[in-house]
Formats: C-alpha cells, sequence, structure tokens
C-alpha cells in the first residue's frame, strides 16, 4: 500500500516539475518573441519617420524652386513649415534609434547635411529677394545638397530594414519554437494525465478489493467476538453455580459445631471460603467487563458535577474511614453512557483510595480543561489538532513507576503480587480503558513512586 503510494507521490512530482519547466521555457519562448515583436514594431515606427522626413525633404526643395521661378511668398510658408516638420521628423528618429550606435552616427551627418541643405535654401530665398533672373547654378548647387541629404537618408533605411529584416528572422523562430513547445507541452501533458489516470483506476481497484477484504474480515472478527462473548458469558455464569456450592458446603462445614474439627482444619475451610469468595468477585469483575463490549443504552447529555457528586457521596463510608479529603473542581457537560460514567468515575476514586500512603492523610482531587491533542499525538498523530475535554484524577498515593504505565491498563495486571496489602484484581482500569474506547476517547496514567499518580481520561468535543 505504501509503495503504490509512493509511486502515486513520485508520478505526481515528476508530471508537475514537467509541467513547470516546460511552462516556464514555453514563457521564455514566447517572452522572447514578443520582444521581438515589439522590435519590429519599433521598426515600422522608424521607417514611417524617415518616409515622413524625405517627403518632408522634397517639400523644401520643391517650395525652394517655386520661390525662386514665382517669386510667391506662400512657397516660404510652405519652406517654413517644411523645414520644422523635417526637424521633427529627425528628432523622432533619433529618439527611436538611440540604442543603435550605427544610426546615431547615420543620424549625426543627416543633421549636418540637412542643416547645410537649409541654410542653402534661406540664402537663395534671400539671393531671389534681391536679383532679377533665375540662376539655375544656385539651384543646382541646392539640388546636389538635396541628393546628399537624400543618399544619408537612404542609408538610415536601409540599415534599419537589415535591421527589421534580422528582427522578423527572429520573430518567425521564436514564433514556430513557441508554437512547436506548446504542443509537446500539451502531449506531454496528456501522456502524464494519461499515466497518472490509469495509476489510479489500478490504485482504486487494488483499494475496494483491500475494502472487501477487510469488510470480510471485520465480518469475521464481529462473529468471532460474538462467540467470545457468549464463551465468556456461560463460563461466568457456569462457574459461579459450584463455586456457591463451594462457599455453601465450607461454610456448612465452617460453622458446624463439631468438637472433633481441629484448629488446622477449621483454617484450611476458612481459606476455602476466602478463595471462593475472592474468584466470585473476580467473574462477576469479568462479566462487568466483557457486557461492556456490548452497549445497551443510548448516549445522554450528563454533567459530570452532579455524577461525581453523587459518586463521591456512594464512597463516603470508605472516604471516613481513610480519613481522605476529595476536592472538586468545575466539570464539564458532556455526551457518553451515563451508567457506563458511573463506572469509570467510581474505579477511579476506588483505586485512589485503596493505594494510600500509611501516615499521610489521602487529598484526591478531581479538575478539568479543554485542550488541543498534543499530549495525544503519540497514539495518533491524527488527534494533534482536535480538542478534549481532559479530566484529571489526581491523588498523593503510593504512585508508581512509569515503565509500567502500559501494564495497568492490561486485565488481571497487578503491580502487587498476592501477598501485598493492597487488595485488588487487576481488572478495574482494564474496565476503564474500555469505558473510555466506547466513548471514543483516552485515558493515561502518569505517576511517581511514593509520591502519587494522576489519571487523565479525554473525551472528545462535540464541534
Amino acid at each position: 500500500m505504501k509503495k503504490r503510494l509512493l509511486i502515486i507521490v513520485i508520478a505526481f512530482c515528476v508530471s508537475f516539475i514537467s509541467m513547470v519547466g516546460l511552462s516556464l521555457f514555453s514563457l521564455e519562448r514566447f517572452n522572447i518573441y514578443a520582444n521581438y515583436s515589439d522590435l519590429m514594431d519599433h521598426s515600422g515606427y522608424v521607417i514611417d519617420n524617415i518616409y515622413q522626413a524625405e517627403v518632408h525633404l522634397r517639400d523644401i526643395d520643391r517650395s525652394e524652386r517655386g520661390y525662386m521661378i514665382t517669386r510667391d511668398t506662400m512657397y516660404v510658408r510652405f519652406l517654413n513649415n517644411g523645414i520644422d516638420s523635417l526637424n521633427c521628423d529627425l528628432q523622432d528618429i533619433g529618439k527611436l534609434t538611440s540604442d543603435n550606435s550605427s544610426q546615431v552616427k547615420n543620424l549625426t551627418l543627416l543633421k549636418a547635411s540637412v542643416a547645410i541643405r537649409i541654410e542653402k535654401a534661406r540664402e537663395n530665398i534671400a539671393y531671389c529677394d534681391t536679383a532679377k533672373d533665375f540662376s539655375l547654378s544656385k539651384y543646382k548647387d541646392s539640388r546636389k545638397l538635396m541628393q546628399e541629404c537624400s543618399r544619408k537618408l537612404r542609408e538610415i533605411h536601409v540599415t534599419e530594414n537589415i535591421l527589421r529584416e534580422q528582427r522578423l528572422k527572429g520573430e518567425q523562430i521564436y514564433l514556430n519554437l513557441t508554437a512547436s513547445t506548446l504542443k509537446y507541452l500539451l502531449l506531454i501533458f496528456c501522456i502524464i494525465t494519461l499515466i497518472l489516470f490509469f495509476i489510479m483506476i489500478k490504485e482504486l481497484r487494488s483499494r475496494v478489493k483491500y475494502q472487501e477484504e477487510l469488510q470480510a474480515k471485520v465480518i469475521d472478527l464481529r462473529r468471532s467476538h460474538g462467540e467470545l462473548q457468549e464463551i465468556a458469558f456461560v463460563a461466568s455464569h457456569d462457574l459461579q453455580e459450584p463455586l456457591r456450592k463451594i462457599q455453601v458446603f465450607s461454610n456448612m462445614l465452617l460453622y458446624k459445631k463439631s468438637d472433633d474439627a481441629s484448629d488446622d482444619t477449621n483454617a484450611k475451610l476458612e481459606r476455602i471460603n476466602s478463595s471462593a469468595n475472592r474468584m466470585q468477585l473476580l467473574i462477576s469483575d469479568l462479566m462487568s467487563l466483557t457486557s461492556l463490549t456490548k452497549i445497551d443504552e443510548n448516549k445522554t447529555i450528563t454533567d459530570l458535577n452532579e455524577l461525581l457528586k453523587y459518586t463521591i457521596a456512594d464512597a463516603e463510608g470508605k472516604i471516613r474511614e481513610k480519613n481522605a479529603k476529595v476536592q472538586l473542581n468545575r466539570m464539564p457537560v458532556i455526551n457518553g453512557y451515563h451508567n457506563q460514567l458511573k463506572l469509570l468515575f467510581k474505579a477511579l476514586l476506588d483505586n485512589s483510595l485503596k493505594f494510600v500512603r500509611p501516615g499521610i492523610q489521602p487529598v484526591i482531587t478531581f479538575s478539568s480543561e479543554i485542550i488541543n491533542g498534543n499530549e495525544l499525538a503519540q497514539i495518533n498523530p491524527n488527534l494533534l489538532h482536535k480538542k478534549f475535554y481532559s479530566i484529571t484524577i489526581s491523588d498523593n498515593g503510593i504512585g508508581f513507576d512509569n515503565q509500567f504505565m502500559d501494564k495497568i491498563f492490561g486485565i488481571f495486571q497487578r503491580l502487587h503480587n498476592q501477598q501485598s496489602e493492597y487488595d485488588g484484581k487487576g481488572i478495574g482500569l482494564a474496565i476503564c480503558q474500555r469505558i473510555m474506547a466506547n466513548h471514543e476517547g483516552y485515558i493515561m496514567a502518569y505517576g511517581e513512586v511514593n509520591k502519587g499518580a494522576s489519571f487523565k481520561v479525554f473525551f472528545p468535543v462535540d464541534e
């Protein structure tokens, strides 16, 4: 199961990393393609301005020639407008080509030629204002300067066209790369998705099969559990009948007035009677434990404050006998099985009253709080973020060594031998653990030798 889960996780990680890698690669290709596209637009703006500069340069030439022939001042106005427009065009070209040293150099030479051409045009206008005839030589000089400006402008145009072709070629390359990358990305995504789909289907089938097998085992376990309950119930009932006969006959022999019975015989009869009584109590507790596996009552809202008051009142005789002091703090209201809860706290109170230290007044304290499952994380990590009512029953008795904390909840497990002054059958705490399991809760114990013990029960908080 863990191996298949590991394969799915690895496949998912490979899929995710591949998708992210291909996506980043595609994004990089697309960004380069977008950059080339922007550069193409940039070259287009430069070439448009070059065309406009050529037009305005011709306008200057036409305006100059028109004025030299007709002496019409309208051409002077056209000339000045052309000059202003040409300067704006050159300024725009300079801004657009500022990152290209070759174009900056060509533009500098063009500006110098344009300045000479404009100066020559103004000189010819001023000459025509004083001369009567059209001067062909001056017009030829202006024409040469205009051709020189056009030639330099064409050089800029050619350089920009070459640059534009290079950018167009790069744009096409990365356009194809982007398209092919997206195709491969889609193909790989489909392949990985299909692989993961088939793995998930296989895992789902295996889980369904596992669930069916588990369900069959649960049914078998319930059947076996029911049979064990019946065996325990019948055994406990059948065992009580011969025990009662043993008790009756031993009592008859023990209390029958007979001068023939020796002291040794009477002592043995008392031991037989005592053992039979102890075994009957043991069978009774065993029946109580087995009866807890079958819940025959519904959960009810139970105020533990009231329940513990009655529990303490029932144990008043034993509390007075031990000269014990019981402190009851504020308890929560929980949803549980009322009769089982009475049995739980009675057993825990009896346990604290049983294991007291000689010469020390017993002090038993009941306290509660709402906590997260940090203390239970060692049992089940999933309990870490759940909330519980934590109820602590602490005493100052003989305590125990924490290395035996798991042993004390086992059935028929005692930390003292049969000859110990502390009586007990090793079944009370097993009953407590069974009750907590019925409430989907937990019980834990902490002790310190000759200082006391604390029992904590954890009831889940209903959200």
